[in-house]
């Protein structure tokens, strides 16, 4: 399809400029004294041509590639998301084949098979509503919701839910909030921003502690992500905010993940205009670090 694209704009360009040329010069030769030899002119515009040819060449190389390189985003994400639900789709599919071979048991008898089916259920879920949420943020549909909004609270019902599972780990949860200041922002992305660092946080820490800070300046709102867990390579920090992106080991420790939420918790910080940093040492822990402008 690019290169298809990429000849016909070649064509198109060598065509009307050559028409032009042609018109132009034929304008010329008619208007000029008898003596003008057409062989120069021919040559002339025979030169014209080729130097138009070579130079639409390099234009639409230069116009193409951020297409080509958009469309081959697009490939390796539709790829990519076909991977993610083969897996949920199959169990769903296999569990299912278990129960319905088995027409006269009970529901009761048949439990371990249903709960496998709504748990793959739910995680394909999840998995369409992240797909959702980043292809409308690639077409700017996904508009944020401004309000004023008080942080304590929205942290305090962010991080709530993570609180059974990390007592059961063993891992506290240290939160501080600065007492009785607001933000004026989207309140649902925020929490789900916190959400998925602490998810994240969780899901890689077998011990330890997990820490979220979130302090206000007159400039700007800051949020402190750190845990104590396994920590991440060098090499893997600049690409840990790329849709599906996981390393290796923790894609086998954590099958349940999509590789989406980083990506969405970058797209949410740069809508408000903030930044999104991480530092990480392996055995360590990671740390991540949200920076967002305040609006008054």
């Amino acid at each position: 399809m690019i290169k298809s694209l990429r000849k016909r704009f070649i064509a198109f360009s060598v065509l009307v400029i050559s028409s032009i040329i042609i018109m132009i010069g034929l304008f010329v030769f008619a208007g000029s004294p008898s003596n003008l030899p057409a062989r120069r002119y021919i040559t002339t515009a025979s030169l014209a041509t080729a130097m138009v040819f070579v130079g639409s060449w390099l234009l639409s190389k230069a116009a193409i590639r951020p297409i080509q390189a958009a469309w081959h985003k697009q490939l390796d994400f539709t790829a990519d998301a076909s991977h993610e639900l083969r897996t949920p789709i199959a169990t769903i599919q296999t569990n299912l084949e278990v129960v319905m071979d088995s027409p006269a048991e009970t529901v009761e008898s048949q439990m371990k098979w249903l709960k496998n089916i709504e748990a793959e259920n739910k995680r394909m879920a999840r998995l369409v509503e992240d797909l959702l949420t980043l292809s409308r943020a690639d077409t700017d549909q996904q508009a944020l919701e401004i309000e004023t909004f008080m942080l304590e609270e929205a942290v305090s019902q962010a991080i709530a839910p993570f609180e059974p599972a990390a007592s059961m780990k063993n891992i506290a949860l240290d939160v501080r909030v600065d007492k009785g200041i607001s933000f004026r922002g989207d309140r649902k992305r925020f929490k789900q921003l916190i959400v998925i660092l602490a998810d994240n946080a969780l899901n890689y820490t077998d011990s330890g502690t997990i820490t979220v800070h979130v302090t206000r300046s007159e400039k700007e709102l800051k949020l402190t992500v750190s845990d104590t867990g396994h920590g991440i390579e060098a090499e893997h920090l600049d690409k840990i905010f790329d849709r599906f992106y996981r390393v290796a080991k923790t894609r086998k420790l954590h099958q349940d993940g999509s590789g989406l939420g980083l990506a969405i918790a970058k797209w949410i910080v740069r809508e408000h205009g903030g930044t999104l940093e991480v530092t990480s040492s392996p055995g360590v822990g990671t740390s991540f670090k949200v920076l967002l402008p305040v609006i008054h």
